[in-house]
């Protein structure tokens, strides 16, 4: 049996606050009265890194350019029996400088389907978003992003510090 196969990237943004914490960038869809909390990403084109897909997607959904990739985090496969298509999400953390302004509109430009949609941008802590749902929830935790939960990363004695 042949599967499609798709490439997606997710973007983690996190800038430091005031308070030397770190807070998480979201968006909500601006001409729907209830939608979920979501972070910006989007589709792999053909012959792009994952890295330039994300960079790409983060400037067409947020209006963020240049932003430092810290490290990948994970991936996330999912697969629809009912359509033989397979998607790979790969989710990248990001920090934004700690100016970058702490809520805007943005309209997505580019070509895919979300474009001309208003996102509204804000910047939380994890415990607003017990209510999340997607994929990218699974890596909410202070194992994976230990920044945002204010803890230290952990170390393996066997690992150097």
């Amino acid at each position: 049996m042949n599967y499609r196969h798709s490439d997606r990237v997710g973007a983690f943004i996190i800038r430091q606050n005031g308070l030397n914490g770190y807070e998480l960038l979201v968006f909500r869809q601006a001409d729907q009265a209830t939608t979920a909390i979501e972070i910006p990403g989007g589709g792999v084109e053909p012959g792009e890194t994952l890295e330039v897909a994300l960079h790409r997607e983060v400037l067409e959904e947020s209006g963020l350019h240049n932003l430092r990739v810290i490290r990948k985090l994970g991936t996330l496969q999912r697969c629809w029996l009912d359509t033989h298509n397979v998607a790979c999400r790969h989710y990248f953390l990001l920090e934004a400088p700690p100016t970058t302004p702490d809520a805007w509109e943005h309209i997505v430009c580019g070509n895919g389907s979300d474009a001309g949609w208003r996102f509204l941008y804000f910047w939380t802590r994890p415990p607003s978003l017990t209510a999340t749902v997607g994929s990218w929830v699974a890596f909410l935790n202070a194992e994976l992003l230990p920044e945002l939960y204010g803890v230290e990363a952990c170390h393996s004695p066997e690992a150097p510090r």
